[in-house]
């Protein structure tokens, strides 16, 4: 006599847990000649529901942000899940009339990113720090602005062929957006702007930058070397013409990581990618190679002044030239090749002094 597969049990064996399911429940039918099969949409339905009990998804590995600016990223492993094997499962039941139970296969499922697949997508592919310590470059609306400022680009991600543009990201200098006034250089002079010290922010970006070799295509240097890093590895920016922008040319996301540290009075770009196989690091070099002609000093009458007065407007600089090389290393330390990526010329700078009456000759 045929089993009646709603009133016939079958015991299924699941890791540690055994459970009675009526035939029909998990989708055996009986056919035309009388003879078992299974009905592929019921058996769907039935897999699907033993599935969810004793089934788990696999957890992709991630990465995480991190409020410790020196490991920005941290990384979360990956988890493997499992499944019930369907194939198995359905061809044990094809024979439920002469068995009457049946050990159900449990799978590994793997997940589709591993944590080692995600480190290599976020190495640490350069880190640049310059130092605001001194009286001049820690003063604090001029600290404020360049806290603001990597603020704005920390955290900014860039995606391959992406440009990033240093005054689109860190906005227009102005009080409305927050900035405060700081000395800045303007007509080969210091004077108060709204956004002062902010280059130190774009220079400390562009010597990360070089050092990922990355695609530079907007860089200007200023009016003359700056003290926070060595003549020839500087980034002027100006709201509206002056701009510092590269292009994310990885394999992969580009995450620009910055942090400006009170204590320590120094600010931090480090930038994190796919590496390039063609070396390890990048060493920057720059050296000055020569002084230009000086311009004198020119002296103007100011009626207004005391006699015997005189003051210095503008002071006298003269010019430099300077060269800068990019220098790859293999893991060893060897040196692979060496290319020059900058030339750059300060101009010499006229000076400007006003004079009393008696003076002016």
């Amino acid at each position: 006599m045929p089993l009646n597969p709603s009133q016939t049990k079958m015991d299924l064996c699941v890791g540690n847990d055994v459970i009675s399911y009526s035939l029909s429940d998990m989708g055996v039918v009986v056919g035309s000649a009388g003879a078992l099969s299974v009905d592929p949409k019921l058996f769907a339905a039935f897999y699907q529901k033993l599935n969810e009990l004793y089934g788990s998804p696999a957890q992709d590995a991630k990465i995480q942000y991190s409020d410790d600016p020196t490991e920005p990223i941290t990384f979360v492993s990956e988890a493997a899940g499992q499944r019930i094997d369907e194939e198995a499962l359905q061809e044990a039941l094809a024979t439920a009339d002469t068995v009457s139970q049946i050990t159900v296969d449990l799978q590994p499922v793997e997940a589709s990113v591993t944590s080692e697949e995600l480190k290599a997508r976020y190495t640490l592919l350069s880190e640049f720090s310059t130092s605001f310590k001194g009286s001049t470059l820690g003063r604090k609306n001029r600290v404020n602005n360049m806290a603001l400022a990597a603020s704005r680009i920390n955290g900014i991600v860039l995606e391959p062929g992406e440009e990033f543009s240093m005054n689109k990201t860190i906005l227009d200098r102005t009080k409305e957006n927050g900035y405060y006034l700081a000395p800045a250089i303007r007509n080969g002079t210091y004077e108060k702007e709204y956004g002062g010290g902010v280059c130190q922010v774009s220079s400390t970006l562009f010597n990360a930058v070089m050092m990922a070799d990355l695609t530079v295509t907007e860089r200007h240097h200023h009016s003359w070397p700056m003290h926070y890093v060595p003549i020839g590895r500087d980034a002027t920016i100006a709201t509206g013409y002056k701009d510092f922008k590269f292009v994310n040319s990885t394999e992969g996301e580009l995450v620009i990581f910055a942090h400006l540290d009170k204590k320590a009075k120094k600010v931090t770009i480090r930038l994190y990618g796919i590496h390039s196989p063609d070396f390890d690091h990048i060493v920057i070099v720059s050296k000055r190679t020569g002084s230009l002609p000086a311009k004198g000093t020119k002296v103007r009458l100011d009626e207004s002044l005391s006699a015997g007065s005189r003051v210095e407007e503008r002071k006298e600089r003269r010019g430099k030239t300077s060269v800068t090389y990019k220098e790859y290393y293999d893991a060893a330390g060897k040196l692979i090749r060496r290319e020059k990526v900058y030339e750059d010329s300060y101009p010499s700078i006229e000076g400007l002094v006003y004079v009393a009456a008696n003076l002016y000759r």
